[in-house]
């Protein structure tokens, strides 16, 4: 419902904490939570207030995040100390989330006025109607922008009102146009009368599963007793418990992977059994000592709440994936060596997969990072919470990335790299760093002493297409798909199976998102070691000679001092990749698309083409196919200067004369000097090597712009967009085809947005978030 972490205001005091049935007098006139209020909040609310980090803390995607409340403190401010963990099962009741220094956000128990009058949702969502009247001033935002993460959030209704008071801008939705009066006549009848929740008939309904079987067949996959099952299901969770898993037999429905206290029920049962969540600091975390158990559960939790994109990530599955995963972990011998007798049980609490996951087969477990790399990387980059803010530091705006094949991989081959202790693996310091990069080096000069071929490169057999991913960042936020798409980027990645390992732990598995800012420091340093080995295994596919030009020139500036501290693993090892002297990348990138085939690589990439096409922006546009090739022309090339004064994400609709409508995201790929330092973004552009991709989808969860606009327009958007040569330009082209904030019709693009992308990319689609929508020049 609002923007940005200053924008979630919501504060209350509360007489009641919980639900008060309806009068007999209001009875009959009570909107329903389940029918009306959640549904107004999907529309409205959750994209900015539906994830772990939301502003305020404020969850409005289910009934249990409103009653919860808000927290005072802001999660994107600077901090030295850690803060509670906020997942919404770290504890299980409202009064205790109010001894962690929660507040209610709504007022109960009172008269319909006292209700209404002592309720910040009401009071907020008021204010914005008063004030956020079509046409309102954008600038009056910016104060509030400017200092979004200094906020602290009021916990009680006075102090709400006396910031309204000051300043009215802060309504609901925060810089948004107002909620429409019926919307806002809704959520006063409800919250009047002491805003009652769902009915248990409701929840129960909610509960229920299109298939009961199917789900129970997951779930006695996870929990098969044997001491090997048990490991292999740890392995699995570790790294996929922040998936949304869709079953095909189950269609319509959206789980979780859970450990649970509580066992599965009958295989018939209909909502399944209740599913009472051990959420653990880590996943890693010993969940019997966690919850006091002697046994705990793998579940399939269904998930009621709202999609949003920001964090939503789907590992699709049916029941052929139970064999298939048997086959991968469990029909070959581990080893007479592996003991799993109780004794010699693979230690909890240990944040080390190399040292935890020994008993696995190494190949076993690469190939189940490499048969699911989109959603791993995807957990990675998305991450449980909203913003990356200086995470996102670390990583490059447009890059691609390929795996070493097994067969050819030094880490799968020697696993333990010659290293004596597995702890090197994990040491995040620059002498752990080093002493692991060391090994790498030996066991490449050992084991692949003519160097790599382009098989090195695993190509999903020509058949999975995660064997090729596309990575781009958008500021503070990351997005992750599969195959060749967006042109030729500036660097690539070519990562092992031990640097999959590290970077995942590093990033997601021992990530601390409560932490102070030392812990993350250390995780964006750690990162940038990580990424720095990627390209370098990528460049061990060139000529020697070509290798230091380009490691040098994908990063400098003061880069250059921390590229002089990381060894360059491999640096003198030869390669059996032949490439052309004029563009070797250029080359490779062929190579590389011709041993992965089109099924993995994609449909030739029309929009983003490295030469380009035959035609003029002069020419009339009358169809699709025409628009592509016209905006070709402005795609992946640094011919012009209108890239640097472009947004992260702009979506375009764009109608056809028969009624029809497409829709394109248009991307800003900006360069950097060095990811080396928090500061580059504030003096270590490179705009001139800025370029613009488009791709025939939407990209992202955070849209920086709507725009829209008729066949018959876009020659005209194309031919501005390539003349912009000032900021002052941008913005007059910006708001000749775009949907500002304060615009009448903003909704309604919402809305249409919300629908096509549900329609056109289904279980992969979610809520958009608005926390950067058409945020000022200076800020974006």
């Amino acid at each position: 419902m609002m923007a940005l972490s200053l924008a979630l205001l919501f504060a209350t005091a509360s007489a009641a904490e919980e639900a008060a049935p309806a009068t007999a007098e209001t009875k009959d006139k009570v909107p329903s939570y389940i029918h009306d209020i959640q549904p107004l909040f999907n529309k409205r609310c959750v994209a900015c207030h539906g994830c772990l980090g939301s502003p305020c803390n404020l969850k409005l995607s289910s009934f249990r995040g409103l009653e919860r409340g808000g927290f005072g403190k802001n999660p994107y401010s600077n901090h030295l100390n850690a803060y509670a963990r906020t997942g919404m099962d770290v504890v299980k009741t409202t009064e205790e989330w109010r001894k962690r220094g929660f507040f209610p956000v709504l007022s109960r128990g009172g008269s319909r006025e006292e209700n209404l009058s002592r309720s910040m949702l009401t009071q907020m969502i008021e204010a914005g109607a008063k004030h956020n009247t079509p046409g309102f001033s954008r600038k009056a935002l910016m104060p509030l922008y400017a200092k979004r993460y200094e906020h602290r959030c009021p916990a009680t209704p006075e102090a709400l009102s006396a910031q309204i008071e000051t300043n009215p801008a802060i309504g609901m939705p925060f810089g948004l146009t107002a909620l429409a009066g019926k919307d806002i006549e809704t959520l006063r009848d409800w919250v009047a009368a002491n805003a009652p929740g769902p009915t248990d008939a409701e929840k129960r309904k909610e509960d229920m599963v299109a298939d009961p079987k199917a789900v129970r067949a997951w779930e006695d996959f996870f929990n098969a007793d044997d001491k090997r099952s048990q490991l292999v299901s740890r392995y699995i969770f570790d790294h996929l418990y922040l998936s949304m898993i869709v079953l095909d037999e189950s269609p319509g429905d959206y789980f979780r992977l859970v450990r649970s206290t509580t066992a599965p029920g009958n295989a018939s049962q209909n909502p399944p059994a209740r599913v009472d969540v051990i959420d653990t600091p880590f996943p890693y975390t010993n969940p019997y000592k966690y919850a006091g158990v002697d046994r705990f559960y793998y579940r399939l939790q269904k998930v009621t709440t709202p999609r949003v994109q920001k964090n939503h990530f789907v590992w699709k599955l049916n029941n052929e994936d139970i064999e298939r995963l048997q086959k991968l972990f469990l029909a070959h011998d581990w080893g007479k060596h592996v003991h799993l007798d109780g004794k010699h049980d693979a230690p909890w609490d240990l944040g080390n997969p190399f040292k935890v996951y020994e008993a696995i087969p190494v190949e076993a477990r690469y190939r189940f990072l490499l048969e699911n790399s989109e959603l791993i990387v995807s957990g990675i980059t998305y991450g449980p919470v909203c913003l990356g803010q200086t995470a996102t530091y670390a990583v490059k705006d447009q890059f691609w990335v390929f795996f070493v094949d097994p067969k050819y991989d030094v880490s799968v081959r020697d696993p333990k790299l010659g290293l004596e202790t597995w702890e090197t693996f994990m040491d995040r310091s620059l002498f752990g760093n080093d002493a692991y990069e060391q090994a790498y080096g030996a066991a490449l000069k050992r084991l692949r002493p003519k160097g790599y071929t382009i098989d090195a490169i695993w190509n999903g057999d020509k058949t999975n297409d995660n064997a090729w991913l596309t990575v781009l960042r958008h500021e503070s936020n990351v997005s992750v798909m599969k195959g060749r798409q967006g042109g030729i980027p500036r660097t690539l990645w070519l990562m092992d199976y031990s640097g999959f390992e590290r970077i995942y732990y590093d990033t997601v598995a021992n990530f601390e998102y409560w932490s102070g800012d030392v812990p993350k420091l250390e995780t964006l340093i750690f990162f940038n070691y990580l990424r720095q080995e990627f390209e370098d295994n990528f460049l061990l596919l060139l000529p020697k000679g070509e290798r230091q030009k380009y490691r040098d020139e994908w990063t400098q500036g003061l880069g250059q001092v921390a590229l002089a501290l990381e060894p360059f693993a491999g640096e003198e090892q030869p390669t059996q990749v032949k490439t052309s002297a004029r563009d070797p990348i250029v080359s490779l990138v062929g190579e590389i698309q011709e041993h992965m085939g089109k099924t993995v690589s994609g449909p030739p990439d029309l929009l983003n083409p490295h030469v380009k096409p035959k035609v003029s922006l002069d020419d009339p546009i009358t169809s699709y196919d025409e628009w592509v090739a016209a905006a070709s022309l402005l795609t992946q090339t640094r011919a012009y200067t209108f890239p640097r004064f472009l947004p992260s994400v702009i979506i375009l609709r764009l109608n056809d004369p028969q009624g029809h409508a497409r829709v394109y995201s248009l991307i800003a790929n900006r360069v950097y000097e060095t990811q080396d330092t928090i500061l580059f973004q504030n003096g270590e552009k490179l705009p001139h090597l800025y370029t613009m991709s488009i791709y025939p989808t939407i990209v992202g969860g955070f849209p920086n712009y709507f725009l829209e606009m008729d066949l018959a327009q876009s020659g005209d958007f194309l031919r501005r967009l390539r003349d912009v040569k000032t900021l002052r330009d941008w913005n007059r082209l910006r708001d000749r085809y775009g949907i500002l904030r304060n615009s009448p019709r903003f909704w309604e693009a919402y809305d249409w947005f919300t629908n096509w992308n549900e329609k056109h990319r289904g279980i992969y689609a979610g809520y958009l978030d608005l926390s950067y929508y058409d945020l000022f020049d200076s800020v974006y």
